[in-house]
């Protein structure tokens, strides 16, 4: 048996190329490793780490391969579509909702801190505890309570700008390849 014959004996995934394509994807280049830059690299619930991954990804995309040259994003109309919705949803995601959010929300928290309760914690039977709230004027309550309120309604229009900001990514899903 020569050479030849024996090279072509020796399965494909273990060949020379092949081996140490897939030693230089492991060590260097993961490919299929993906951290999120705007999420804590530790444990977290997944619907927070869903999103962060999907546009991390499409970050990724924008950044390192929709670079002029690899796709003629002028070839159709459905390309030049395309390419302005990933640039919108890449400035959404990066200037708004992982900077102007932070800022807003932490604009209406300390609304909310400047209203706060004094907490008196009140033993109960059965070794429980009982949190109760004084406040030092009903004026104080009523904005408490507002601010939370607006809290909410904020949060909310956001969540929801981000469930269709996921729809709008998942369809343009079939245009990020190189």
């Amino acid at each position: 048996m020569n050479l030849k014959e024996l090279y072509w004996k020796i399965p494909y995934n273990w060949r020379l190329g092949s081996l140490w394509y897939r030693i230089k994807c492991f060590c260097w280049y993961r490919y299929t490793t993906i951290k999120p830059r705007y999420l804590d690299h530790t444990w977290c619930d997944r619907c927070a780490l869903l999103p962060h991954m999907m546009f991390e990804i499409l970050s990724q995309f924008i950044e390192k391969e929709c670079s002029p040259g690899h796709i003629d994003w002028d070839a159709t109309e459905h390309h030049k579509n395309a390419r302005k919705e990933m640039q919108e949803l890449y400035d959404w995601w990066n200037h708004y909702y992982n900077k102007q959010y932070t800022i807003d929300s932490e604009a209406i928290w300390k609304e909310i801190e400047k209203h706060s309760p004094t907490v008196n914690w009140i033993p109960t039977e059965a070794d429980f505890i009982e949190w109760s709230p004084q406040w030092d004027n009903d004026a104080d309550k009523q904005a408490y309570n507002s601010g939370y309120k607006k809290l909410q309604k904020f949060e909310d229009r956001v969540e929801k700008e981000l469930e269709k900001n996921l729809h709008r990514l998942i369809t343009i899903m079939p245009y990020m390849w190189t």
